[in-house]
């Protein structure tokens, strides 16, 4: 007797829509991968995080300004910054429920790039890349601490500083340095902590392919050179040291943010400076799904840029890791518009090959409903006959 085996008609009916169900599951599972490696790069980026560090309560927002190279900004100028933002902040009507002082409402801090000659004992390490800091810098750039604390602005002295790992191996043969006594231009500083630095392929890129030493803006302006802005012969110091007035070209702030984009446009004019001479940046939502749309459209003419501006390693990070989280972003779109496709075409085909009619399914629901109702008294009648 010969046996033959069919297979089963309906399986293989319907074989194409299940794969076609099947694709668009994994288009989904795609595009929430994407979604998790977005979230786990942004994390990773403490430096664009400030805002949800200060403060869970309220609306904040953390600004980055940018200033070109043409522009001498010193400390008299954040002084001047930071007057005119606590007024205009006022002015909008921000206050402390617990306190007329809003001081403790936002922060800032700003930096300057440059150079220094760094030596102990008969070591010397020369050319080495130095940020001169004020304000609370090291809130707002959260190193990994090896050994030793940071340094803040409120110290009374500023002879403190903070390097990494390797600048510490160079000169001492250890991280374990702290309190050590080192010379930068011939005056003595102290190692306060010694911090990690970053390491891959994005940070080496963006300038962390070399060591560098944290030292407040007064030291770098003294002993070092200033190479991130403009600077004019500041007054002679009690040591006789002449010391450089400008540079400043990156300012960090954090502040309450009543509307979108209030603090950004708060910032830019207390800093006083025209477009043609400062970049004002809303680190707070650069990650978000409209402005990675931006970065998008902006392809092709993002690495355009027609301002002569200093970027620090940090924002050259942020930059790199925006067209990278753009590109994610694409990917997921690609996945969900792919999604909607199939799930449109398959809805268009069910409906051209569909067996049925509207007037068949209204007929078909009129005789369900008839058939419940006349069960449902039927069931009544036979209850009334039993109590009988």
């Amino acid at each position: 007797m010969k046996i033959s085996f069919e297979p089963n008609k309906e399986l293989k009916k319907y074989k194409k829509q299940f794969m076609m169900a099947g694709i668009c599951v994994g288009l989904l599972l795609i595009a929430l991968i994407l979604r998790m490696i977005s979230g786990s790069i942004i994390g990773k980026l403490p430096d664009e995080l400030m805002a949800d560090r200060w403060s869970k309560e309220r609306r904040m927002a953390q600004v980055s300004l940018f200033v070109t190279e043409d522009r001498a900004v010193d400390e008299n100028e954040m002084k001047r910054f930071e007057y005119q933002l606590k007024k205009k902040l006022t002015d909008e009507g921000v206050s402390d429920d617990e306190d007329d002082d809003i001081s403790n409402l936002y922060t800032i801090c700003y930096s300057a790039q440059g150079t220094i000659d760094i030596s102990f004992e008969n070591r010397t390490a020369e050319n080495v890349a130095a940020i001169g800091v004020g304000g609370d810098f090291f809130l707002f750039h959260p190193f990994t601490l090896i050994s030793g604390s940071y340094f803040f602005a409120d110290d009374l002295m500023k002879d403190h500083i903070v390097i990494d790992e390797d600048m510490a191996w160079q000169l001492f043969g250890s991280s374990d340095i702290i309190g050590q006594c080192v010379t930068i231009g011939g005056v003595p500083h102290y190692i306060s902590g010694v911090v990690k630095r970053e390491d891959g392929r994005m940070q080496k890129a963006a300038g962390l392919d070399k060591s560098y030493i944290y030292l407040s803006y007064d030291s770098l302006s003294k002993y070092g050179t200033i190479l991130s802005g403009r600077t004019v012969d500041g007054p002679g110091s009690e040591d006789g040291t002449t010391q450089e007035a400008g540079g400043i070209n990156c300012i960090q702030v954090v502040c309450p943010n009543p509307v979108d984009g209030s603090a950004a446009l708060i910032c830019r004019e207390c800093l006083g400076l025209d477009d043609n001479s400062v970049s004002v940046i809303d680190n707070t939502d650069r990650f978000s799904f409209t402005a990675l749309l931006k970065v998008l459209r902006q392809t092709g003419t993002r690495s355009m840029w027609g301002k002569a501006i200093y970027y620090p390693y940090w924002e050259n990070i942020a930059r790199g890791w925006e067209d990278s989280l753009a590109a994610l972003l694409l990917g997921r779109m690609i996945c969900i518009i792919a999604v909607a496709i199939i799930a449109a075409v398959n809805t268009v085909n069910a409906y051209r090959n569909k067996k049925w009619t509207v007037r068949g399914v209204a007929r078909y629901i009129a005789d369900k409903k008839y058939d419940f109702e006349a069960e449902r008294q039927k069931k009544k009648l036979d209850e009334g006959e039993e109590t009988l």
